[in-house]
């Protein structure tokens, strides 16, 4: 595979995560939501995608723990990582 291909994969697999977030925060899922938040900073993490990575832990940390309802500004930090994975784009093959 060559690196733009991986990139293609890396970017959609992480979009994919960041939409279900989303849609567990519309359901008002919020332990689902801290769950993809998490998967996206590691994975964004692994790839290197270093602005992205913080993003998301910074948004799991607004989230807060398991059980708990979501701290202040957790809407703004969804958009901050929708605005990262804006920025990390890719296009289509």
């Amino acid at each position: 595979m060559n690196p733009r291909e991986h990139h293609i994969l890396d970017v959609a697999a992480l979009v994919r995560e960041a939409a279900a977030m989303g849609d567990a925060a519309l359901g008002s899922d919020m332990d689902e939501a801290r769950f993809r938040a998490q998967l996206i900073a590691a994975k964004a993490d692994d790839a290197g995608y270093v602005d992205l990575a913080l993003a998301a832990a910074h948004l799991v940390a607004v989230l807060g723990p398991v059980g708990t309802t979501p701290g202040v500004g957790y809407g703004a930090g969804m958009l901050r990582v929708a605005d990262e994975l804006d920025r990390l784009g890719f296009e289509p093959l």
